[in-house]
């Protein structure tokens, strides 16, 4: 793939938009077929669905039937209403929405926050994911059950600063460059594809499309001995793909755990960052393809 491009793909290419309400809101879904074992790919934090869009045709030119959400607050799916929130619970609530009406069962790919989403999803209906991918996530760090209350503090004096904040606008060219400049690795096609989805129209100018509420701390920390409980629970064959350069590490001991109470296989790809979808998508749907054939071959 040259520098600066993305690859073009099948007569697969453009997907089918359409909405599912799951867990009482209005999730955005795009789908590249319609027949074949179900792959429900997850994006991370701030994103959206497109983030598959080089991945999930080769996907479905393979027999598969790959669908990627928009998670709830992000890109065309709908917000939570006033006092709502967006809990690692209520992922796991619209995932079992969706997977119930996609036919009840699915293989499972997320990415960063998508991954965490997905495994702690996996743990919760076991018997309903067919296969368990998480791409450069497993899980944050352990930050204890002491810091709780503190992070409630500053989650409640985020949640008094959110209205002084406004929707951010601006160009597309600006959206496309502060992509860039928190992932260098983006290639300025991909910075710019990200930016066009990641953002609607708001008069001569552009808005992000995710709900602020995002970008407020989470109150309840990450703690291995709740995440634990879910991982012991995961049935279903799991694969671990990070990125040789990724920024976002855990200590080889914490990883190690991980691994073996999820009985998972590693992958690790080379010269690629947290991104492999987008930074390399042609390796990565090779990579996903040999997992959910050979695995589904051993089932």
């Amino acid at each position: 793939m040259a520098e600066g491009s993305i690859p073009a793909v099948s007569s697969h290419s453009q997907p089918r938009s359409r909405f599912l309400t799951a867990n009482r809101l209005a999730h955005h879904l795009l789908e590249w077929a319609d027949t074949g074992p179900v792959v429900l790919l997850l994006h991370g934090f701030l994103e959206h669905a497109h983030a598959w869009d080089f991945v999930a045709p080769r996907l479905a030119a393979a027999g598969f039937r790959p669908v990627a959400l928009d998670w709830r607050g992000h890109g065309d799916s709908e917000w939570v209403g006033a006092g709502g929130y967006y809990h690692f619970a209520d992922y796991a609530a619209d995932v079992a929405g969706i997977v119930r009406a996609l036919g009840g069962a699915a293989a499972l790919v997320g990415h960063s926050m998508g991954a965490n989403a997905a495994l702690q999803y996996a743990g919760t209906e076991p018997e309903r994911v067919t296969h368990l991918v998480c791409v450069d996530a497993l899980g944050a760090p352990d930050m204890g059950d002491e810091t709780a209350p503190r992070r409630f503090a500053d989650w409640v004096a985020q949640l008094e600063r959110l209205p002084e904040r406004g929707a951010r606008r601006l160009t597309l060219e600006e959206a496309a460059r502060r992509l860039a400049e928190r992932f260098p690795r983006f290639s300025p096609a991909a910075a710019r594809h990200m930016a066009w989805h990641g953002t609607r129209p708001a008069g001569p100018v552009r808005e992000w499309k995710f709900d602020p509420l995002h970008q407020t701390l989470s109150p309840y920390p990450y703690t291995t001995r709740r995440a634990r409980a879910f991982w012991e629970r995961v049935t279903c064959p799991v694969l671990y793909l990070d990125g040789a350069e990724t920024p976002f590490r855990l200590s080889d001991a914490d990883l190690a755990e991980r691994l073996t109470v999820l009985r998972a296989t590693r992958h690790t790809l080379p010269d690629t960052g947290h991104h492999p979808h987008l930074e390399c998508p042609e390796t990565l749907a090779n990579v996903l393809l040999a997992f959910l054939r050979r695995e589904t071959c051993a089932a």
